[in-house]
């Protein structure tokens, strides 16, 4: 008779361990993301700053130099806040400024595509994953496709963005920290700080990065990712089967609605998309979720994400600059309208460059390498 009991019992103090193991590998898997980050900021941020100074009025240029500069320091909302201090500033007209905000959407998504490469060595997960990385791009490439000539010949998105701005001038602002910020800035300036002191880079309390420890901290961010993304996968799938998979897929992921919501708010709260898309990205390389059930948490983790750009924009108390933050969040709805019912656009288009990485995984590095830096460089310095 107890014999049920203890089976119920093991199986509850499974269950905990595995909550509990999963709960430290996200922290890990956070840590890394604001590691790499950091990283990448503290290195690059003068010269994304400088690139973005050098706006000019051709809007092709300003769309790539969003595109390299988010890629560069991998934080849309990073870009965003300097684009709205610049325009606050008078440095840059919003104008110019709008083509850049819409290629800081496009170039934020490299993070995912990154976390993809966590699953490259199964052929089958790599393909799942990378098709939903890309599918993000390829729903701002489209929406950018759309919008950036609709701007030029039109000014509907600045127009709109002026709209409501008339509405909204004089309004107090608050600002917002990210908990789970909170929860991994700490021990990511740890490691910073203590790796640069072992290269003697090091000096109150800051980091004087050279290529050395550039290249250092990369490969420790990279490995703490990569590391924990494989653990979670594998967690994930043991407990995702039964009961509390038929629920996610019910209640969150099986409705385009909730799914919305879901990604909209969570990145809400945690101001940052790319840690919203990675997340999702090794759960459905694992097979846990669909290209298509991910899709509107993607779109609405598009528009939760421009909250900081508003936040920082409400603070300078210009107008202008919060035009352009508006100008980001209206840009995301407008897409979200059209691509919602027509996803099938995105999403075919990530399959077909899923399959072509599958049987050549040099597509999938030809992609990131090409669209995030090639590209944008040719276009921006030649």
């Amino acid at each position: 008779m107890n014999e049920p009991l203890k089976t119920a019992g093991s199986k509850k103090a499974d269950m905990i361990k595995k909550i509990i193991s999963l709960a430290i590998l996200l922290w890990f898997f956070l840590l890394s993301i604001k590691l790499l980050g950091e990283v990448f900021k503290h290195f690059f941020s003068e010269q994304a700053q400088n690139l973005i100074a050098n706006a000019t009025d051709d809007p092709f240029v300003s769309l790539f130099i969003g595109i390299l500069a988010t890629a560069i320091i991998q934080s849309s909302s990073s870009v965003t806040s300097i684009i709205v201090a610049f325009v606050a500033s008078g440095s840059m007209t919003y104008m110019n400024a709008i083509p850049m905000i819409l290629g800081a959407n496009i170039g934020t998504s490299v993070t995912g595509v990154i976390v993809a490469f966590g699953q490259v060595r199964n052929k089958l997960e790599f393909k799942r994953s990378f098709s939903a990385a890309i599918v993000h791009d390829f729903f701002n490439l489209f929406g950018v496709i759309i919008f950036l000539p609709l701007e030029i010949y039109t000014h509907v998105l600045s127009g709109s963005a002026k709209f409501l701005t008339d509405i909204l001038i004089g309004k107090s602002a608050v600002t917002f920290d990210s908990p789970l910020d909170a929860l991994v800035k700490s021990a990511s300036q740890w490691i910073e700080l203590s790796v640069a002191g072992l290269f003697g880079l090091e000096a109150g309390g800051r980091c004087h990065y050279n290529g050395w420890l550039l290249a250092v901290m990369i490969v420790i961010s990279l490995s703490i990712l990569f590391t924990s993304l494989i653990y979670i996968s594998a967690i994930m799938k043991k407990i995702l089967i039964g009961n509390f998979e038929k629920i996610i897929h019910k209640y969150i992921f099986n409705q385009t609605w909730s799914a919305f919501l879901f990604g909209l708010t969570f990145t809400l709260l945690v101001q940052s998309s790319s840690v919203t898309i990675s997340l999702i990205v090794p759960l459905v390389g694992a097979g846990l979720f669909t290209l298509e059930q991910i899709f509107p948490y993607a779109v609405g983790a598009n528009i939760g994400t421009t909250i900081t750009g508003i936040l920082a924009s409400v603070v300078t108390g210009n107008a202008n600059a919060i035009t352009i933050a508006l100008v980001h969040t209206i840009f995301n709805t407008f897409n979200a309208i059209i691509f919602l019912p027509l996803r099938m656009i995105p999403i075919s288009a990530a399959k077909w460059f899923s399959d072509k990485a599958y049987k050549n995984r040099l597509w999938a590095v030809g992609f990131t390498v090409v669209v995030f830096f090639v590209i944008p460089i040719i276009i921006i310095f030649i």
